[in-house]
This record gives structure tokens, C-alpha cells and sequence, in this order.
């Protein structure tokens, strides 16, 4: 087994990367070194918090950040101010500026994981994503509640209205997409809904195939019969869940309502 062999406390203190090496002493008894090995998608703490409808906080925690290839300390809570558009989607992100570390929200989507879930923002590696929120209409940011540890993020707002109402009345009898773009980031696994069959007559089928074939009567994932309603987690690949009746349904028709998602960082 091999131990450091020293840590000697008049040498400076550094953020060690993974370009960096230890110095050991073997069980043989010789000098040896090895590199340092940081998990590439670590990310503890970093809760987004609702302020107001101009502000959200990110609390203290840490993540691994790959442009300087080290695990970056946010060591207490930052509150963000950032200018707002209406109906505007803004992602945050952990930063690295040399020895500086801080967080920003910006509209700048994030890129495609780089190592299991964890994501950059797109075009630049010195920013780690961490979550994202969104403005109303009157470019106020909605309310929500995030829960780190499980990736659970849910909306403080009526669902029953814009955007998170994503299907109104719907009667199709073939697949038919229902975009969840307004309600749930590019990073989103599932989202949280309410789903009604308000017509009389008919059965919905929902569901979002992984290869993206459509939904039918016999490839779904719920379905819920005239004058029902139902709550439960759907699957969303691409943005994007599908639904179909069995027959047209008398007056009225399905209604979905998004009151929160899960999504990966």
C-alpha cells in the first residue's frame, strides 16, 4: 500500500486539477507519484432558490468543473439579479475564473453531457450547469421549489394557464406531439402532470416512445378513460410526449397540465 509521503503545512495551498500528482512512498519503501483523480460528473448542493420574480438564489456546494479540471467551492449562498425577457428560459451555471468562483444565469442553453449527466454550458467548460428556471409573460420568474438530490424541480404556479397547461381540449385519433418546451429546460428526464379526460366518451392513450415511434392504443405509457383524472410522472424525450384517442371523444376532449419536472445535471 502506498501512503503520501508528506504535507508539509509551509507550502501553498492550491486547488489541485487533474493535471496534477502526489507524491507517495511505496509499501517497498520508494518514492513513487500519482495522479489525482476527481470525479468528472460530481456536483453536491447548488439549490436554486426562488427570491422573487427578479432574483433566485444559489445556495453553497461544490461540482466538478472540466475547463480547469478541478471540483469548484461555491462557499456561501449568491443571489442573482439577471435582466429578464418574457417567457425567456435561464440556465445557471457554477464558474471558474482562475481562482475566483462564482454563478450566473444566462440564457445561453447548456451543451450535451459531457460525462454522464453533467453538462457545460454550451461553448464554454469553464461554467458547470447547474439548473434552470423561467420568466412569464410579464417577465417575472415563475415560482418553484428544487430539490437537488433528486433532480426534482416543481412550479409554484397555476397550471391550470399558459404555459404550463401544454394541451387544451385535445381530440386527435392519431399520435400527436405536445411540446413541453414552455414548461420544462432541454434538460428535462420526466415531467410531474395532471392529466384529464374531460370528454364524455373516448379513451386517451399518452406516452413518449424512446424511438420515437408514435403512440397508439398499444404503445403508450397511461391511459385514462372519459371523466377521469390522473397524476403521475411521464417520460419526455426531446421536449416532446404524445397522446391519441381510441375514438373522438363527445364534448371536450384531454387536458395536460405540467406541475413540475425532473431533469439531469
Amino acid at each position: 500500500m502506498a501512503n503520501i509521503k508528506y504535507a508539509d503545512p509551509t507550502y501553498t495551498d492550491i486547488p489541485p486539477t487533474d493535471d496534477d500528482k502526489v507524491m507517495f512512498r511505496t509499501g517497498a519503501g520508494g518514492d513513487a507519484r500519482g495522479s489525482i483523480v476527481q470525479p468528472k460528473g460530481y456536483i453536491d448542493g447548488l439549490k436554486l432558490e426562488w427570491v422573487s420574480g427578479t432574483q433566485v438564489r444559489v445556495t453553497p456546494g461544490a461540482a466538478y468543473v472540466p475547463g480547469p479540471k478541478r471540483i469548484a467551492e461555491l462557499a456561501s449562498a449568491v443571489t442573482l439579479t439577471p435582466t429578464l425577457a418574457a417567457n425567456t428560459w435561464y440556465h445557471s451555471y457554477l464558474t471558474v475564473s482562475g481562482s475566483t468562483v462564482g454563478v450566473e444565469a444566462v440564457t445561453a442553453a447548456p451543451a450535451a453531457p459531457y460525462t454522464g449527466t453533467a453538462r457545460t454550458k454550451t461553448g464554454d467548460t469553464s461554467r458547470r450547469y447547474i439548473g434552470s428556471f423561467r420568466t412569464n409573460a410579464s417577465s417575472q420568474i415563475m415560482r418553484f421549489t428544487h430539490t437537488p438530490v433528486s433532480g426534482d424541480f416543481r412550479w409554484g404556479e397555476l397550471p391550470s394557464a399558459a404555459p404550463l397547461r401544454i394541451l387544451t381540449a385535445g381530440s386527435a385519433t392519431v399520435s400527436t406531439d405536445v411540446s413541453t418546451a414552455g414548461c420544462a429546460p432541454i434538460t428535462v428526464a420526466a415531467i410531474f402532470t395532471r392529466v384529464i379526460q374531460n370528454g364524455a366518451t373516448g379513451i386517451v392513450y399518452i406516452g413518449s416512445p424512446v424511438d420515437g415511434t408514435a403512440v397508439s392504443i398499444s404503445n403508450y405509457t397511461v391511459s385514462l378513460e372519459a371523466t377521469k383524472e390522473l397524476y403521475t410522472f411521464l417520460p419526455v424525450i426531446n421536449q416532446t410526449v404524445k397522446y391519441i384517442f381510441n375514438s373522438a371523444p363527445a364534448s371536450s376532449g384531454a387536458f395536460l397540465d405540467v406541475l413540475g419536472f425532473q431533469y439531469e445535471r
